[in-house]
């Protein structure tokens, strides 16, 4: 029995994401921005690249903050270990529709979707990639 708690003291301290209910991920991802003018249905930019994104989620409370300067908590809803929304404004005749799926728990794909849309012009952002669960400290390097 003495080995028993042992192993779960063990398990408690060498686990960062258990100890203080916080789950860090870095997600390796790559995005492309297409700008579009409607009016003379032609592309006015195009964008591609890969970026590494930092998050820390905290499961019990439902949020989540990412590694960027002033950054705060995001109340979210998580289900079933993934963080999802999905919604469409109109703001100032500028429809934006946006939708994202996170896998947290356990950490895996990620997909983003924006739309920004007018009468004459269109951007489209697309994000894919896939996260892992890494320690603490990679998340507050990220953060500096």
């Amino acid at each position: 029995m003495k080995y028993l708690t042992l192993l779960s003291a063990l398990l408690l301290s060498a686990s960062p994401a258990i100890a203080d209910d916080f789950l860090y991920l870095q997600c390796d991802t790559k995005f492309s921005k297409i700008s579009k003018d409607l009016r003379a249905n032609k592309i006015v930019e195009s964008d591609e690249g890969a970026e590494v994104l930092h998050s820390k989620v905290d499961l019990i409370n439902s949020r989540v903050m990412t590694a960027e300067e002033d950054a705060e908590w995001e109340e979210v809803e998580i289900v079933n270990g993934v963080y999802s929304v999905g919604e469409e404004k109109l703001v100032d005749g500028v429809t934006l529709s946006t939708s994202m799926v996170l896998h947290v728990d356990p950490p895996g794909k990620m997909t983003v979707n924006v739309l920004s849309r007018d009468d004459n012009s269109s951007v489209s952002f697309k994000v894919t990639g896939m996260c892992k669960e890494v320690d603490a400290s990679v998340f507050e390097e990220a953060s500096k």
